[in-house]
């Protein structure tokens, strides 16, 4: 009965893969036929059709399954493949630390998605010691402060540098009315797609005895990271460090803003109601997003094929992902 579960979710897993990037590719497309990725919108805009494989699975895990580890797992999980990555593209870029070489506006969107991360882990911290925190319409007051928070950073991110070049993906001139139905069908078999990836997660925790957390943070987080690190690796190969780097970065800090969309589809604060796993993992990536602005920031540079930073972070997340497997 296991064995099936699992040729159930690499089944799942390839297709969402296949689907998301695609997903992924026609809205970059479409930004770049519209020129939306001029303004605040365009830049939100392709945040959401990148992580759309996250949106969709923990949304699915917290409201259908009331299964509020497995969706939050999700998305931190998400974050800490992403960071991981890094490690792997810094060895593809050959010698040298790769977060040396990467623009302004990236330092400053690997800085507000600690900030980010610190607001949740102090919300999680404030509520795990009892103090009270105001609740508007169902939903903690410190996702209000997330979403401002992000909204307030694209704007300075967008006023402080223009963005970075886009990696050609389509030369034909398409309609935008094949552009769109394309990215609409995709967007619907994502959609379905993460559904029955969080149902397959659900099952997992059910027949192993490994917790709910442990299996939105690996399985669920490493399947829905894929289109990221897939266009990450795709704009190195076409000689952009910088969206290498800040697909990961920007798809990090959206993904946080996520964790309020899930606290609105929750019963009663998932922060409030987080399990030790929850904040072992909280802590985790709070940690590797500080250690990346550490090394964005750092400027030492190395002889060696990877810098210290990318390694560390994929060291910490190595070891991290071991613990998070023994908390119950």
């Amino acid at each position: 009965m296991i064995s099936m579960i699992w040729l159930e979710f690499i089944l799942c897993s390839a297709l969402l893969i296949y689907f998301a990037y695609n997903l992924c590719r026609e809205g970059i497309i479409l930004s770049e036929r519209t020129n939306i990725e001029k303004g605040i919108i365009g830049m939100f805009f392709l945040a959401v059709a990148t992580s759309f494989p996250e949106i969709v699975t923990g949304a699915s895990a917290v409201f259908f399954l009331d299964k509020a580890a497995l969706g939050y797992g999700d998305i931190v999980g998400s974050i800490i493949v992403n960071l991981m990555i890094l490690f792997g593209i810094d060895i593809y870029q050959g010698k040298g630390r790769i977060l040396l070489r990467v623009s302004k506006v990236n330092r400053l969107t690997g800085v507000y998605v600690v900030i980010l991360l610190g607001i949740v882990l102090s919300a999680a911290m404030i509520r795990s010691i009892g103090v009270s925190i105001p609740v508007i319409y169902g939903v903690g007051i410190e996702n209000f402060l997330i979403i401002l928070t992000y909204f307030a950073a694209l704007k300075i991110i967008q006023r402080s540098g223009k963005r970075e070049e886009h990696v050609p993906l389509n030369n034909e001139r398409e309609s935008f009315l094949s552009l769109w139905s394309k990215f609409m069908i995709f967007l619907a078999v994502v959609m379905a797609l993460g559904v029955w990836l969080a149902r397959i997660g659900d099952k997992i925790v059910a027949q192993t005895t490994m917790s709910e957390t442990f299996i939105g943070t690996l399985f669920l987080g490493l399947v829905t990271s894929f289109p990221e690190i897939i266009v990450s690796f795709a704009a190195l190969r076409a000689g952009s460090i910088n969206m290498a780097v800040g697909n990961i970065l920007g798809s990090n800090m959206f993904d946080v803003c996520i964790i309020p969309f899930l606290d609105m589809l929750h019963k009663r604060p998932i922060l409030g109601a987080m399990t030790n796993a929850q904040k072992f993992a909280t802590v985790l990536v709070t940690v590797l997003s500080l250690v990346a602005v550490i090394g964005l920031y750092s400027k030492k540079e190395t002889s060696r094929k990877v810098g210290w930073d990318t390694a560390v972070i994929f060291l910490f997340g190595l070891i991290g992902f071991v613990i998070l497997y023994y908390i119950r």
